[in-house]
């Protein structure tokens, strides 16, 4: 996720969660997300969209990405080390993960 709603060393969880740009995101399900919304296991996915492949824009200009961190092809039931993905590799640099 492109922005940011504070820094744990200095914004409450309150803070954080009270800020308008973070209510935005809200009510996003993984049924609103690409990818996810095809997978069988978007219901018990844990979910880490801190982090995003930042490919996907909603109508509202919401990041509607999978998470980054997901190695999962639903379209072809195969998992992959999501690390090694090239692609990936790219936002991997861009989060200076």
């Amino acid at each position: 996720m492109c922005q940011s709603f504070g820094n744990i060393e200095n914004t409450t969880l309150e803070e954080a969660l009270s800020k308008k740009d973070f209510k935005k995101y809200w009510n996003i399900t993984k049924d609103d997300i690409e990818i996810c919304k095809d997978c069988e296991f978007r219901y018990i996915c844990t979910d880490c969209r801190a982090f995003t492949e930042a490919a996907l824009r909603s109508d509202q200009g919401l990041d509607i990405s999978k998470p980054l961190k997901c190695g999962y092809n639903p379209y072809t039931n195969e998992w992959k080390e999501w690390s090694t993905n090239p692609l990936k590799k790219k936002a991997i640099q861009y989060y200076n993960l």
